[in-house]
């Protein structure tokens, strides 16, 4: 009898191997193991968890993880859909991308095919990956561009970069494709270096006090980890000048204070969420930031003493509906006009005038302050915005603010990175300056409005204050005689 011998093709054995949970195909070169790319892909693949952080250092083989991952995945479940997402199209396009082909090439998977167009990959089997830009866009607030997509699971690239709104978006829209067909766990796989964001409070904290617990697991990347880095990686992560950047891309180091300019401390800006030791007072005030541009939300809050009571944001809006809204809430919370003020720049000159509230000009000049007792003039303040910033920024670092009112996790977010980028101007050294608005609006993708409401709040801590004369005082006492 002859025995008929089956060639097993080596994409066979590794989809099987990869099913099995057998890594050895990926994490084994040359009789070195990289344990901790192991240890994401049992993560990646196991019956309970459903996020996985692996973040860390440059160089820790985060993204060559990821494609692999999510190549072996589409074609071990044929039909399956995923995504890969980040921040722009184009940085998956011409990086991760690229770390997609390369781990195709080394298996030998060609089987699938990429659509320049639409921005997708697709498998023989059906099995498919969508490129998706994350971007914060000013008109989708929400990201509800994603809310009718269905997914088995996903991979967020550079999780730092990420708003917290698409992250928490993204985690209601996996678990939705052929996973109860194949008994597939919906997994959400974010890579990342070190940030003080969402991933930082959320993820990397609790897991350094062992309460990252559950469903959420956190991994630490670190280049070291990482047999097979290039000659030469480490070193030149040693030489760079840039003490931030080494502490973050060789050092992981997540505590560090990346930016020495920064005014306020980030574990206070986290806290302005926490501080319900601070004590409503019978002052009451309204703030508005008026929206000047397209791109722009107006934002108006409700404040006792120093509490943030409400606040009403319009992503679109007329001046006559913020202006309905100010009198509504100045009825609803018995605030009189002068305990009201508004952004008096461009279209706000309007709505204060109608209003007839208080004006807020940011390149007024700074308030004069009280110095041991004597009023003096304050040059060293570029303009009355910053005078505002800098005395928010000690409110903050004071743990003095208590931010009440009912903001998602998505808008508290947004408004712990606009806090964050209470920034020195390095090049300005003749007087105290800041970041201008223009450049934090290109770093974060939009205006920051949460700060620019909150900030008018000082103006009443720091405005001269009028002195009122009791009718008993005698002609001798107004200094007549």
């Amino acid at each position: 009898m002859l025995e008929t011998k089956i060639e097993l093709n080596p994409i066979d054995i590794a989809i099987q191997l990869f099913k099995d949970r057998v890594f050895d195909f990926i994490t084994v070169f040359n009789g070195k193991m990289h344990k901790k790319q192991n240890e994401a892909l049992l993560v990646l693949t196991d019956k309970e968890t459903e996020e996985l952080v692996y973040g860390g250092a440059a160089g820790g083989a985060k993204s060559w993880t990821g494609c692999v991952w999510l190549m072996f995945m589409c074609l071990t479940y044929p039909g399956t859909k995923w995504f890969i997402g980040r921040q722009e199209l184009k940085r998956i396009t011409e990086s991760t991308l690229i770390t997609f082909f390369k781990v195709a090439k080394l298996y030998g998977v060609t089987s699938f095919k990429f659509n320049g167009q639409k921005n997708f990959i697709v498998f023989e089997n059906d099995s498919r990956i969508d490129l998706l830009e994350l971007k914060y866009l000013p008109s989708d607030p929400l990201y509800e561009r994603f809310g009718s997509t269905e997914y088995t699971g996903g991979w967020i690239e550079e999780g730092g970069e990420i708003n917290f709104g698409a992250y928490d978006v993204l985690r209601t829209r996996i678990g939705r494709h052929y996973n109860d067909f194949y008994g597939l766990v919906a997994k959400l796989f974010i890579t990342c270096n070190p940030k003080k964001n969402w991933l930082y409070k959320d993820f990397y904290k609790p897991f350094t006090k062992g309460i990252l617990k559950g469903i959420k697991k956190f991994l630490q990347a670190l280049v070291q980890d990482n047999p097979f880095i290039e000659n030469g990686y480490i070193e030149r992560l040693r030489r760079t000048k840039d003490k931030a950047k080494r502490e973050r891309l060789l050092n992981a180091n997540w505590d560090y204070d990346d930016n020495p300019y920064a005014l306020c401390d980030y574990d206070s800006i986290v806290a302005l969420f926490e501080n319900d030791h601070v004590v409503e007072a019978s002052n009451k005030y309204i703030t508005a930031d008026i929206a000047r541009f397209g791109s722009d939300v107006a934002r108006i809050g409700v404040w006792y003493g120093w509490v943030l009571k409400e606040v009403i944001s319009f992503d679109v809006s007329k001046t006559t509906e913020i202006q309905a809204a100010i009198d509504a809430l100045r009825t609803k919370y018995q605030i009189p006009k002068n305990n009201c003020i508004a952004d008096e720049d461009g279209v706000g000159g309007g709505v204060v005038d109608n209003c007839g509230i208080l004006g807020f000009k940011n390149n007024a000049r700074p308030f004069e302050e009280n110095i041991s007792g004597n009023l003096r003039d304050v040059p060293e303040y570029e303009n009355l915005q910053t005078q505002c910033l800098f005395k928010l920024a000690d409110k903050v670092n004071d743990n003095s603010i208590y931010i009440e009112a009912d903001i998602s996790p998505s808008e508290q977010e947004m408004l712990i990175n606009e806090i964050a980028k209470i920034e020195r101007d390095p090049e300005i050294t003749r007087k105290l300056a800041l970041v201008k608005k223009a450049k934090i609006k290109e770093d974060i993708g939009r205006s920051p409005d949460y700060r620019d409401m909150i900030l008018m709040r000082v103006y009443f801590d720091i405005k001269p204050k009028s002195i009122k004369h009791s009718t008993a005082l005698n002609a001798n006492d107004l200094g007549l005689f």
